[in-house]
């Protein structure tokens, strides 16, 4: 039995059971007479997703999205029934003791909900009905009768398990910042809800470990229902006054509930600070993922893994590149991502589908779903990307994910395409160090591979080594297709440049109707207009370091505030630009040099339209405490739609300067929560960030008048 058919064994086995136990509800959810029969089924409806999700990949053809929306139409059906039902039991024993008008009222209230759970318990019968008859189960039971008990090596589910609990531990992460945070009810709501993902993927491969995780899942669980608890309250807080309205005689009773909820929430928000801080000073989340690696078996190792990424569509390359590889040793590909494009799409997804490749998702393949479900995506090459692509190849692109975590002869690799839980950002050799140290920490990687700037790279940092094998598809600096092996455990990383048949390639390329694309793949070269602007702004001996750190924040900045400013990936390279020129008018002193500035690169010979260097030069000239003037040069002949994007560009360039002020590259990492009224800015670094705070605040100022948003800057650190 081989690695695959031993997993999807399991995975059958476990799905089996997680199907068994819905059904088994049935009949009870349907009477409604005791409330823990909707309760289970709700449990066992997303431990049912959980597991089509995690062993999807085991059942052939589309009937795993068929299942996973039957399923899911059983817990959203289920949702609100459930909710009334706690809430009704939990009223009942907070007003235990109540007298008089209070207690009158509290009866009103509860009656209400009552009365809004037997209206849903026809519509309930019915979906349980549904069940009994739907295709969709009947299909699973049918498929799924064949499970039966699973005997394999238990050793070899210990990746899997890995890799699935390290993507939800990422996420239950992403949302620790909020924990202390009284206020922030969406975060602790957020962090529930990875908890959940957590703990479901635990509970999938707990039979792959002699104690079945037994201890770790109770840890989880008690974690679970304290922000469960207090997600209970933040809902009753919000709905407190809308039960006011439908309810106006019971107004004393919600006086007391309101004060009752609160009291409660804020004991349960110190219970979870505590806790949560008594996990991370025992390293749980560490020791649990360290545990579910298992004992490294030694006969795998050493072994040679070819690193791949950003293909596009180039089949030619890739096949050079995989057998080139394989004839050095390489006996599995990981794939960084961006795997659509032309001239052939179709026959690299083939290619990439191979079991031994593991791939995760790039920000041009998720461009090309957008075009295959018919969005306007103004890029004619993923258009016609997506058309000669099947369903069946549509649908194992959407399947992939965002990033994946393996443990290879016991070192730790990341595999993303841009830099980890970023979409566009690149790293790259001129990458700040305090960016790439924050990323490290951040990651708890031994390894971070990426893709996305098609330059090869190999930068060691804070114990962790960022790895960029550049472009099969698209090289640069020559025509030559580049990937890289990387042997564990001694780490050795060679990058590998592999010739193909790019003119044949780029006569294809002609064919389907191209100029400039089957050029740029014969030379090896791509516009970059970032380096080219950085590269002329040298002569101006500009402080590249401080161009690149702000070009970097400015970059955050941007990617975190996309709902706010509502720019495009045009005007974000427009913003990288004016990062790496926003300096050239010291080289004539400080006094005036961002007017000096703007001055200067309207003169650049720079390959830019004219617009573009229009807009260039004014950003670079606001880049300081002065919002843009309707009557300033060069700004008043430009357009009402440019102007605003040269407003909202400038604003968070200025705002990125400040951040880097004292120059040293200080700051690696920024958390941006965006509301109604407020933008706050987290930052963190290492050393002394309290000038960047401070300069932070006063250069926001550009910002707040062209958002509307007040703007305050917190260090972290």
């Amino acid at each position: 039995m081989t690695l695959t058919e031993s997993l999807c064994a399991y995975g059958r086995k476990m799905t089996a059971q997680r199907l068994e136990a819905i059904l088994a509800e049935v009949d009870g959810v349907r009477d409604g007479e005791d409330i823990e029969h909707v309760h289970r089924m709700r449990v066992a409806s997303r431990r049912l997703r959980s597991a089509l999700r995690i062993f999807g990949e085991c059942f052939k053809g589309k009937k795993v999205r068929r299942w996973r929306k039957a399923v899911k139409r059983v817990t959203v059906s289920l949702g609100e029934a459930r909710d009334l039902d706690v809430q009704m039991d939990l009223l009942g024993a907070i007003g235990k003791g109540w007298e008089g008008e209070e207690a009158v009222g509290l009866a009103l209230v509860i009656e209400t909900l009552r009365c809004r759970r037997t209206s849903l318990q026809p519509d309930i019968a019915a979906m349980m009905d549904s069940i009994v008859s739907d295709g969709a189960f009947g299909e699973m039971r049918s498929e799924l009768a064949v499970a039966g008990e699973w005997n394999g090596d238990p050793s070899a589910l210990h990746p899997y398990a890995f890799a699935h609990a390290s993507v939800a531990v990422e996420e239950l992460m992403e949302h620790s910042h909020s924990v202390p945070v009284y206020e922030d009810w969406q975060g602790h709501h957020a962090l529930r809800i990875a908890g959940k993902h957590l703990r479901y993927a635990l509970e999938a491969f707990r039979d792959a470990y002699p104690d079945g995780l037994e201890e770790e899942l109770k840890v989880l669980k008690k974690l679970q229902d304290t922000v469960g608890e207090l997600h209970d309250c933040d809902v009753w807080l919000q709905r407190l006054p809308g039960l006011r309205e439908e309810t106006p005689a019971a107004a004393k009773a919600i006086d007391r509930l309101a004060m009752t909820f609160e009291a409660r929430r804020r004991e349960l928000h110190s219970k979870l600070v505590e806790m949560w801080s008594g996990l991370q000073q025992e390293r749980f989340l560490f020791r649990l993922l360290e545990k579910l690696k298992g004992p490294r078996p030694v006969d795998t190792c050493p072994v040679k893994v070819a690193l791949i990424s950003d293909v596009h569509g180039n089949a030619a390359a890739l096949k050079a590149v995989m057998d080139h590889a394989r004839t050095n040793g390489a006996t599995a590909f990981l794939n960084a991502g961006d795997i659509v494009g032309l001239p052939r799409p179709a026959e690299v997804i083939s290619m990439l589908k191979a079991v031994e490749v593991l791939n995760v998702v790039g920000n041009i393949d998720r461009a090309a779903l957008r075009a295959a479900a018919g969005k306007k995506i103004n890029d004619r090459q993923l258009e016609m990307a997506s058309e000669l692509v099947g369903n069946d190849e549509l649908e194992w692109l959407a399947s992939l994910p965002d990033e994946l975590r393996l443990d290879i002869c016991g070192r730790t690799v990341l595999v993303t395409h841009a830099s980890p839980g970023q979409e566009a950002e690149k790293l790259t050799l001129s990458t700040p160090e305090s960016r790439l140290r924050h990323l490290a920490e951040a990651s708890r990687a031994d390894v971070i591979v990426t893709g996305h700037s098609h330059e090869p790279m190999s930068r060691e940092c804070a114990g962790t080594v960022f790895l960029n094998p550049g472009s099969v598809g698209r090289p640069r600096e020559g025509p030559e297709a580049s990937y890289a092996l990387l042997d564990f455990p001694s780490m050795a990383v060679k990058m590998v440049r592999v010739p193909y048949d790019a003119q044949g390639v780029a006569d294809e390329l002609r064919s389907q109707g191209f100029k400039d694309l089957p050029k740029d793949l014969e030379n090896g070269r791509t516009v970059d207009k970032v380096r080219d602007a950085g590269k002329w702004a040298e002569a101006f001996h500009i402080e590249r370091a401080h161009a690149e750190q702000v070009r970097s924040l400015a970059t955050l900045i941007f990617d975190h505030t996309r709902g706010l400013h509502r720019l495009d990936p045009k005007d974000r390279e427009l913003l990288e630009m004016a990062a790496m020129v926003h300096d050239v008018g010291l080289s004539r002193g400080a006094e005036d040099h961002q007017r000096r500035a703007l001055d200067i690169v309207m003169k650049a010979e720079l390959p830019l339209e004219e617009v573009e260097r229009r807009m260039l030069a004014c950003i670079a000239r606001y880049h300081g405490l002065r919002s843009p003037r309707r009557q300033d040069k060069v700004f008043k002949g430009l357009t009402q739609s440019e102007r605003k994007r040269v407003g909202k560009l400038s604003a968070i360039l200025a705002l990125a300067d400040g951040l880097d002020r004292s120059h040293g590259s200080l700051v690696g990492g920024l958390e941006i929560a965006t509301g109604r009224r407020a933008v706050r800015i987290v930052i963190s670094g290492q050393g002394d960030l309290s000038l960047e705070k401070e300069w932070g605040e006063r250069k926001a100022g550009q910002f707040a008048r062209a958002f509307g948003r007040e703007v305050t800057v917190d260090d972290r650190t």
